[in-house]
């Protein structure tokens, strides 16, 4: 069979075509991925996450330097109140809290669902999180989590998060694996 001087060009041409878009293709994947920014903040290394709530339209999730109290905070979201009910000037804050804002300008603070703070890649106190929260986490089944609520209530609570190699799906690895999901604190 003859191949026509019009067929081979075709064939360069696709060819060429195919070359253009490859290459085209390679460039693109070395370019480093662009986050687009968040207005209120980036999640960067030693910022903390903190959520505003209220009626006042600066609700949202503020990520902020630690140490901040909660009068930082409402004066980053730019919340002015004019009456200070408590003296919270002085009150700092801490990753995962909520500041919850009410139309009397009084301010509650509380604390993070245990699925957003997972969201946000902030650990849970595995001795306050319920075992729906728990079946949350990253290699941690309904079953692991329902074993992990016994185990609690037979000791207490958890010192440490090594009292969990006591389960039998538990290891060295698996603990490992889960220490950037799970703490334990102190009781208040």
């Amino acid at each position: 069979m003859l191949v026509s001087d019009v067929q081979r060009l075709g064939v360069i041409a696709v060819l060429m075509i195919c070359l253009t878009i490859y290459g085209i293709s390679l460039l693109h994947a070395r370019q480093p991925f662009r986050e687009t920014p968040l207005p209120w903040g980036n999640q960067e290394q030693g910022l903390m996450a903190v959520e505003v709530k209220g009626d006042h339209g600066k609700e949202g999730i503020y990520f902020l330097p630690e140490r901040m109290t909660v009068d930082n905070v409402l004066d980053i979201a730019g919340i002015t109140r004019m009456n200070y009910p408590g003296k919270t000037d002085r009150v700092e804050i801490s990753a995962g809290s909520v500041l919850m804002v009410s139309p009397q300008e009084e301010v509650n603070i509380g604390e993070m669902t245990a699925a957003r703070k997972l969201a946000l890649g902030l650990p849970v106190d595995v001795n306050r999180i319920s075992e729906e929260e728990l079946s949350l986490v990253p290699g941690i089944g309904e079953k692991m989590a329902y074993q992990i609520i016994q185990l609690r209530r037979e000791r207490g609570g958890f010192q440490d998060l090594t009292d969990l190699v006591a389960l039998s799906g538990i290891k060295e690895k698996k603990l490992n694996s889960l220490k950037g999901y799970l703490i334990v604190r102190p009781a208040p």
